[in-house]
């Protein structure tokens, strides 16, 4: 039987900009230190980790001035981060002192609370303390770090690391994270920033160091991860455009590192594909890197499924993005039991089509939805489109309306930005409804009906599964509607689909036209 081992390469990371060998990534350098000093062989994941995180640039730089790591627990981020961070303090510090001296060179480990960030600290503190106090420690210090380091204070509140190069390495907790700027940023545990305090205070402070560099690292988040959330949205929206244009072969990696792209956040994410099922194996492998190479296992991890909550088994054990933890407007399980294969849809022929449209709350992305009905009467939802234009939105959907011979467009009136596009969605000569702020709340109600009653349905989805999961509501006129800012993800695309919705079943326009499924595969976002 072959050995179960976890994924070295991340479901989700961004792209190297060229071929990463000893002289265009430092990562290589750090593996060499960990064994050389530490006597730690890292295990393959850490390895390609460190490889791809610490590319340079042509000029010697790092590549990403932002590098966000998701794996599940217990999988070794903290003896990662250690290793990372005594490099950083003894290596990394002394290599350009032309351009960042020693003695301004400042590592700063932090954390939602100060014992999750003294967790890397003490590793390095072990190896290098110049006078350990414990028989233990003395075994475990390594005499030539001992030797570069000047002072250790352990301190509560003031943990500092001093090197004789006067390079040093502190901790702080979050709400006291504000202070001089910093040449690296190790964040730990970066679900737990419910607010930006934190985050505003800390990411400001190597902006002004030459090639400065910070690493959040964590588990998933839930719908109250604010921060880690909107780190990876940000990455994942950047892979997107990459896929676009590079993977597409419309751009080479240097035409598009040279345009104004943005290649200085890096995502690099071990988890489970969304909605897999529990027990799924290449899920838990891809989420478990270090299954394999420690006590983790398979075996171990099923075992977990059976005996813990399904929100938080998802969260801590397939690193999947789980917002269920908060009460959700619909339930999940009543969402994805609708979900159908593309292939087996069937439109009638003269169906009618509405379009949807709704703008994110931070106007990041336009979503495009349709709603349609089967063949057997159910209603059928999908989103078609996410684009990051509004006026790019309005001439994409007076390309669907020309392309289909659908020119309704629903959305919300009132309380929204979308209710921006009316004018222009109009001046095409489209059809629009609006649906004002009473109504929202009527069609939020009517989708969640239609929901859980079977008579709707739709494909596969995962950031409209994201939405739904983690999508709250507000009060108006006695119903409940979409509360964007609330709900924390974006919920847009359910928004738009919702509309789409409420507009096909209870506004009339004469006339029927051809499905605008005829003639055109189904999207799938």
């Amino acid at each position: 039987m072959t050995a179960r081992v976890g994924k070295t390469e991340p479901r989700l990371w961004t792209r190297p900009l060229r071929e990463l060998t000893p002289e265009t990534s430092l990562g290589f350098e750090v593996i060499d230190f960990a064994l050389a000093f530490l006597g730690i062989a890292l295990r393959p994941w850490q390895r390609w980790l460190l490889i791809h995180a610490l590319e340079l640039n042509p000029d010697g730089t790092y590549r990403f001035r932002r590098v966000i790591v998701l794996v599940a627990r217990q999988n070794g981020k903290t003896l990662l981060a250690s290793v990372l961070a005594a490099w950083w303090l003894f290596v990394d510090s002394a290599r350009h002192p032309d351009r960042v001296p020693p003695v301004d060179f400042k590592i700063v480990g932090t954390a939602q609370n100060l014992d999750i960030a003294r967790e890397p600290w003490s590793s390095v503190k072990l190896w290098c303390d110049p006078e350990p106090d414990t028989d233990a420690a003395r075994s475990a210090a390594v005499p030539a770090l001992q030797g570069a380091t000047a002072k250790v204070s352990d301190t509560n509140g003031k943990e500092f690391i001093l090197g004789q190069s006067l390079a040093h390495y502190e901790i702080r907790a979050a709400k006291n994270a504000r202070g001089k700027p910093a040449a690296r940023v190790l964040m730990d545990e970066l679900r737990e920033q419910q607010t930006w305090v934190a985050w505003n205070a800390v990411s400001q402070t190597t902006k002004s160091f030459w090639s400065g560099q910070l690493w959040g690292i964590s588990n998933a988040g839930d719908a109250l991860s604010v921060v880690l959330a909107k780190q990876r949205d940000a990455a994942l929206e950047l892979i997107d455009e990459w896929d676009r244009y590079v993977a597409a072969g419309l751009l080479s990696a240097g035409e598009y590192a040279n345009g104004n792209h943005d290649t200085s956040i890096g995502l690099f994410e071990w988890s489970a594909p969304d909605g897999c099922p529990l027990d799924d194996v290449d899920g838990i492998l891809q989420a478990n890197p270090s299954i394999g190479f420690g006590g983790i296992t398979v075996e171990q991890c099923v075992s977990d499924s059976r005996s813990m909550p399904e929100a938080h088994y998802r969260t801590e054990v397939l690193c999947q993005w789980v917002t269920a933890q908060v009460d959700s407007y619909i339930d999940i399980k009543d969402w994805r039991a609708r979900e159908v294969s593309p292939l087996g849809v069937q439109v009638p022929v003269g169906a009618r089509t509405v379009w949807g449209v709704d703008v994110s709350y931070d106007r990041r992305h336009v979503w495009i939805a349709a709603a349609t009905t089967l063949a057997d009467g159910t209603r059928f939802v999908q989103v078609r489109e996410r684009l990051t234009s509004m006026f790019a939105a309005v001439d994409r959907l007076a390309e669907l309306a020309e392309e289909s011979g659908h020119r309704e467009v629903a959305l919300q009136s009132r309380g929204s930005a979308s209710m921006e596009l009316i004018k222009p969605l109009r001046s095409k000569e489209l059809t629009v409804h609006e649906v004002d702020g009473g109504h929202i709340g009527l069609a939020t109600g009517r989708f969640r009906d239609r929901v859980r009653s079977g008579e709707l349905v739709h494909p596969p989805q995962p950031l409209i599964d994201l939405a739904i999961e983690g999508g709250l509501t507000k009060t108006i006129a006695e119903n409940e509607a979409w509360d964007r800012r609330r709900s924390l993800v974006d919920i847009a695309g359910a928004v738009a689909e919702t509309v789409a919705l409420y507009a096909l079943e209870t506004a009339e326009i004469e006339g029927a036209t051809a499905s605008a499924y005829e003639d055109h595969e189904l999207l799938i976002v």
